[in-house]
């Protein structure tokens, strides 16, 4: 769908964006997505995460002298599941739904303001994840947005031909209700209107 002048509101991480900033979103842009997607490593103390842990399972835990190993493997296979779910619509939407925003190249969005302040305090309560600085901004748009929320892509564990058969209805929808929308995608021109929140931890 395009859109002219819309207003529309994101958490940004990390970007330090200012009013009156312009940022363009197309095929050659890389997103936090993307980033998550294509450069993620699946290793713990130089080693694949996944044999440390055999190893680990090997010596009843011992191996692990802090939690927090434990606590990076899990991470670890839960970024896995998002790059396999990511790679399937991307796929998709390459094949069947090309004029769509991609999800590792866009902006993601929020309907309303309210949503945006919500969204701040819960990622920047997940700072070890997410980032050190976090603003809460409206944009004005111009270019094309894509809705989602009846079908939403979570991480489920499941297989890539499961993620697939997903995507599918993914990119599917369409004539959603305001309250059905979960996320939406923006592809073109945004210039960042006003700062509603920022919190930065040291």
């Amino acid at each position: 769908m395009e859109v002219k002048d819309l207003i529309l509101y994101q958490v940004a991480t990390d970007r330090n964006y200012k009013v009156g900033d312009k940022i363009n979103f197309n095929n050659t842009t890389t997103n936090g997505q993307y980033n998550r997607v294509y450069n993620t490593k699946f290793t713990l103390n130089g080693n694949r995460a996944s044999d440390e842990m055999y190893r680990a399972a090997k010596r009843k835990f011992r191996k692990f002298k802090h939690q927090e190993d434990v606590y990076e493997i899990a991470h670890k296979l839960e970024a896995y599941d998002v790059c396999v779910k990511e790679l399937a619509l991307e796929q998709v939407r390459l094949q069947r739904f090309k004029e769509l925003p991609s999800r590792l190249h866009c902006m993601y969005l929020s309907l309303n303001k309210e949503i945006a302040l919500q969204n701040i305090e819960s990622m920047a309560s997940n700072r070890e994840k997410l980032g050190k600085h976090f603003q809460a901004v409206a944009v004005k748009l111009n270019g094309k947005i894509f809705k989602a929320g009846r079908v939403y892509m979570s991480r489920e564990g499941e297989s890539f031909a499961h993620y697939l058969k997903k995507a599918e209805e993914y990119w599917s929808q369409s004539n959603l209700k305001d309250e059905e929308i979960k996320e939406i995608l923006f592809e073109g021109e945004a210039e960042i209107i006003e700062i509603l929140k920022e919190i930065k931890h040291d």
